[in-house]
């Protein structure tokens, strides 16, 4: 089977790496014009947590705080104020009573901005819990993985195999088609974690990815104990 060919020489080429899932993703069960061979794609706890970090300094670029600028630049006494004003008459009392008021007004604001970037950043790691393992997250999209997009077999044979597929939906009808391919890709889902579990370090999660039935797809590939471990919000009550 071509899909546990390539899945094990990745596996069997990174030693070091914790793989956690493997998917056949790519392949819609939206009627079109033919019906493609699904890819392959693995991911390891290392490859995630590196690509995160990869991502999260991205973004701190992107948002400009990797900087060496002074946050407080414009709010220090020595910035160029261009087109301020001198006032000639002011008594020394003055002068001292608006510095103060200004002390004051800053203090506060400052205050205030501590308070809000704290809110924020508590409101941020918060929704990071919640999210960042759901069904969902980067965690369990495919496309998103190191390993996302392994042919399982390149042309000529993926459009040999392509064309008789759509010649079938042509003749029997596209459900009965799609609904074949689909029990067959779970078969191959479950034979994956089956046959790759010894070679991996943890409990490995095989499925097949889907954006219009993904839930249903989970529940059909996975064991009982693994849609509690990982997915507890899947599991259905008891009646």
């Amino acid at each position: 089977m071509a899909a546990l060919r390539h899945a094990a020489e990745v596996i069997a080429e990174h030693p070091e790496q914790n793989f956690y899932a493997i998917a056949l993703h790519g392949v819609s069960t939206s009627e079109s014009e033919n019906i493609a061979m699904p890819l392959l794609a693995l991911n390891s706890v290392e490859a995630l947590e590196r690509d995160r970090q990869s991502e999260s300094r991205d973004l701190l670029v992107e948002r400009g705080e990797d900087l060496d600028e002074d946050d407080n630049y414009e709010d220090r006494s020595d910035a160029d104020l261009q087109g301020q004003l001198s006032v000639e008459h002011v008594t020394e009392t003055e002068d001292e009573f608006q510095d103060s008021a200004d002390e004051t007004d800053e203090a506060d604001e400052d205050e205030d901005s501590e308070d809000l970037d704290a809110v924020l950043s508590a409101i941020e790691a918060d929704l990071e819990e919640d999210d960042g393992d759901s069904f969902y997250s980067d965690k369990w999209e495919p496309s998103d993985w190191h390993w996302s997009a392994i042919d399982l077999c390149q042309d000529p044979a993926a459009q040999i195999w392509s064309d008789a597929m759509t010649d079938l939906a042509t003749r029997e009808g596209w459900e009965s088609t799609i609904k074949r391919y689909y029990h067959t890709l779970v078969a191959v889902a479950q034979s994956l974690r089956e046959e790759l579990n010894e070679r991996t370090k943890v409990d490995l999660v095989a499925y097949v990815a889907d954006d219009d039935h993904a839930e249903k797809l989970l529940e059909l590939c996975l064991t009982p104990q693994q849609l509690v471990e990982h997915f507890p919000q899947l599991e259905q009550p008891v009646q």
